[in-house]
């Protein structure tokens, strides 16, 4: 293929993927045409030079194993570390701290890939990214290798296994996928920030449980004590798969009557197709008493605005009776004011 042809056709789209890979905006074109020169002689004989054009731009990008701090980690390190306030080690980590912070991988549930790295480095342990092309956002946390849970070795490089822009067309869900990783990563780690409702309508294993301000971070306490603990709790356990983590599938769509054992919440005031995240985290799921493989399910509801109006969140092993005990109801806090006021309080 005639090198000028293939740059025509092709720039945006790859301008496009090394954006997405964490090139800075207005580096990208630059990048892509540094790649396009250095792979020149394969792109010509080549039948399809995205095959060739594509896993190079990666390797620019992300880097080898054995290469160093790689062009979008270098560029994005500063408003990573300042949206976590993780200290960097300007110097390699001291050898026996190395050896003694090294010594099991930690969950990356909720990270985006450089906030992975930057946590990794923090406590002494060496990474890089491997990027696995799927049609949610890219950089997304899918796991590592080791596993969470696993032994690293001080001197050991660990992978980071993230999303990755594909080559191939994606349904047009694209916004829905983004706000559903979006609002994970405000649950777990807080980097993330969905388009939310002024007053977000909570429900737990299929009851309401009150509402909470969606101006604030999922650290304040309706929250917290509703949604974040036990998401939290649930997700950040090591998993007996491959990469350590949940499997995170993200649909949009009519839900089932009953989710878990207990029915499906079908609030007012939203539209009728939900974005449904479900936690995969067990590699041989087990059915419940009706069949069904019940795992930890977050539905997310919008408003006519297109805010997420309601969240409905399901945690596995729930007694389907209501909310569980962290979670205080509305009527649980007008039956402590009334007893406070007849106490005296």
């Amino acid at each position: 293929m005639d090198l000028e042809d293939y740059r025509a056709a092709r720039h945006h789209h790859l301008v496009e993927v090394a954006a997405g890979l964490g090139v800075p905006a207005d580096r990208a074109a630059e990048v892509v045409d540094r790649v396009i020169e250095a792979q020149r002689r394969r792109i010509l004989r080549s039948a399809d030079p995205d095959e060739v054009v594509v896993p190079a731009l990666r390797d620019e990008v992300l880097g080898r194993p054995s290469r160093g701090p790689t062009l979008a980690i270098a560029a994005l390190v500063v408003v990573v570390a300042a949206a976590f306030a993780v200290p960097l080690l300007t110097a390699g980590p001291d050898p026996e701290e190395v050896e003694r912070k090294a010594g099991t991988m930690p969950s990356l549930v909720g990270l985006t890939s450089e906030e992975a790295v930057v946590a990794l480095r923090s406590i002494g342990i060496a990474s890089r990214i491997d990027p696995v092309p799927q049609c949610d956002p890219a950089g997304q946390v899918l796991g590592s290798v080791p596993p969470a849970g696993g032994a690293v070795r001080p001197e050991q490089v660990v992978t980071v296994v993230a999303t990755a822009t594909p080559a191939w067309t994606c349904p047009r869900d694209t916004v829905q996928r983004d706000e559903a990783w979006a609002f994970l990563r405000f649950l777990v780690s807080g980097s993330g920030r969905p388009r939310l409702a002024r007053e977000v309508r909570l429900y737990v294993d299929g009851q309401p449980a009150g509402t909470a301000d969606g101006r604030q971070p999922a650290t304040a306490p309706d929250w917290r004590w509703r949604v974040r603990d036990p998401v939290v709790a649930s997700v950040v356990r090591p998993v007996a798969n491959d990469l350590g983590q949940p499997v995170v599938s993200i649909t949009r769509g009519p839900l089932p009557p009953v989710t878990c054992a207990v029915p499906t919440p079908r609030p007012s005031g939203v539209g009728p197709d939900p974005t449904r995240v479900v936690l995969t985290a067990d590699a041989d799921p087990r059915e419940d008493g009706q069949g069904e493989v019940c795992q930890l399910t977050i539905d997310l509801f919008e408003d006519v605005a297109g805010a997420i109006a309601v969240v409905s969140v399901v945690i596995p092993g729930g007694t389907g009776l209501g909310p569980p005990p962290w979670v205080r109801t509305r009527d649980d806090l007008d039956d402590l004011d009334g007893r406070g006021a007849a106490d005296g309080g």
